[in-house]
């Protein structure tokens, strides 16, 4: 998407066109400016825009949604980063509507389309439906969790979790429950086995740097939120390409920020070759990204540190093409789930074009990443077919996606850390004078997209209150 005006050149500041300098302020050159135009930048955007100040977005991408990313180059254009709409996310709901963004109940478990039941599962390469795994002569969990199939196996163990009544609660749990996942399953009372199957695709880097104060959370968040699951019609990327065009003001895309110093009357915003000054900055950018960036300001230390240590999950994609839905030709269920950590899961997209994703987290991302690209595509081309060999000689790699290779982003999204909820309870909810922070991250009572639009507004309200 290109820049649909271009910034105005010249000097240490700019004026936006059309708006006189006001004399409490006279070098500020706009009320607000946001840095990142993913769905917390462009909804603060709005706001404050709606409001009256004037508003300049910047993004290092040259393209506007952050971690939304359709991939319109490929064939079926899939979506490389958030994908599912859960029932109770009121604000996305609303301003789809609002922006006559059409929503489809198509929608996959993370792979954006509704999948067949069940899983084919390759486990120490061995093939087998659940009902294989779970007669106990092929069963790899021997006798400790004969009832129960892999993927399964997590929510086994979950009933042992602190139970939230309130999403809120995460942040003011005792620390005696800040403990970490890995800590939580064996108290529960998974084997090895078990913790190694649970870990093989875990939505996370590992067990162990995850606090199970994060699934609690996620586990109140589904329950307050039930009810039929969507997906954005033709790629989630255009809900915020549609809030970004709703916008009256300035969208700079490709422009990366250097430094940021806060002042008492406003926010010098450092770039490659000018700074602009705002008499507020709202930062959307993760931390894993963040944290690379030199800022001069004082923040409270639980700041501070989430900003430098808050984990993110590192998740890579191969998108698969194949010449025809090999799928339909074998008695097994479509969803392939392995304890290969270069394959991890992979989900059918559809049956014309037949595409597939491959999705893979932690060491296995890592794996992927540290792969060239043809090497990386013969291992998982001979390693599908071992697994499902109606794939033989059908398949090709589309494209590979790395978020953690993205200098933007690195990781797909955050997580609570062991050990981190009460800080990341304090970050979530300071407010700055001059330099504020939003985005997914900084969410309490939802997550995912509905997470980065409820920050987006509550930073926004809280500038609107200074202006």
């Amino acid at each position: 998407m290109a820049s649909r005006r271009q910034f105005l050149a010249g000097g240490s500041a700019a004026i936006l066109a059309g708006a006189a300098p006001r004399q409490a302020w006279s070098k500020t050159a706009f009320d607000v400016v946001v840095i990142g135009a993913g769905l917390a930048g462009l909804n603060a955007a709005r706001l404050c825009e709606a409001a009256g100040q004037s508003v300049l977005v910047l993004e290092a991408e040259d393209r506007v949604g952050g971690r939304l990313h359709t991939l319109d180059e490929l064939p079926g254009a899939p979506d490389a980063g958030g994908i599912q709409i859960g029932a109770g996310y009121t604000r996305l709901h609303a301003i789809a509507a609002d922006l006559g963004v059409s929503l489809s109940s198509d929608s996959g478990a993370g792979a954006g389309r509704v999948q067949t039941p069940g899983n084919l599962y390759w486990i120490d390469g061995q093939r087998g439906s659940a009902q294989d795994l779970l007669d106990a002569r092929n069963n790899p969990l021997a006798d400790t969790h004969l009832d129960v199939e892999p993927a399964a196996l997590l929510r086994k163990f979950a009933h042992a979790f602190p139970r939230l009544e309130r999403i809120h609660e995460w942040m003011t749990a005792q620390s005696v429950q800040d403990i970490s996942v890995a800590v939580a399953l064996r108290k529960a009372g998974a084997s090895a086995e078990a913790l190694r199957l649970i870990e093989a695709n875990f939505n996370g880097n590992d067990l162990a740097s995850m606090s199970q104060l994060h699934l609690a959370r996620s586990f109140a968040i589904f329950r307050s939120q039930a009810g039929p699951i969507s997906t954005i019609a033709r790629g989630s990327q255009r809900l915020p390409e549609s809030m970004a065009s709703a916008l009256a003001g300035d969208i700079r895309l490709g422009t990366q920020v250097r430094a940021l110093r806060e002042t008492a009357d406003g926010v010098d915003v450092h770039l490659e070759d000018k700074m602009i000054r705002a008499r507020h900055v709202i930062c959307t950018i993760p931390f894993a990204a963040l944290r690379h960036l030199p800022i001069e300001a004082q923040l409270p230390p639980a700041m501070a540190r989430m900003i430098a240590q808050l984990p993110y999950t590192r998740a890579s994609f191969a998108f698969l093409e194949a010449s025809e839905p090999f799928w339909r030709d074998d008695p097994f269920p479509d969803t392939l789930w392995t304890d290969d950590p270069l394959l991890g899961r992979v989900f059918v997209l559809g049956d014309d074009p037949a595409m597939l994703k491959l999705w893979t987290t932690g060491s296995g991302a890592d794996q992927l990443d540290r792969l060239p690209p043809d090497i990386a595509e013969r291992a998982i081309i001979e390693r599908f077919e071992k697994a499902r060999p109606s794939a033989s000689g059908k398949l090709k790699v589309a494209r590979f996606y790395s978020w953690q290779k993205s200098a933007h982003a690195r990781g797909i999204y955050h997580h609570i850390g062991t050990g981190m909820a009460r800080e990341l309870a304090a970050a979530s909810q300071w407010r700055g004078q001059r330099l504020h922070f939003a985005g997914e991250h900084l969410a309490v009572a939802n997550s995912g997209m509905e997470g980065a639009l409820e920050s987006g507004e509550h930073i926004a309200v809280q500038v609107l209150k200074t202006a």
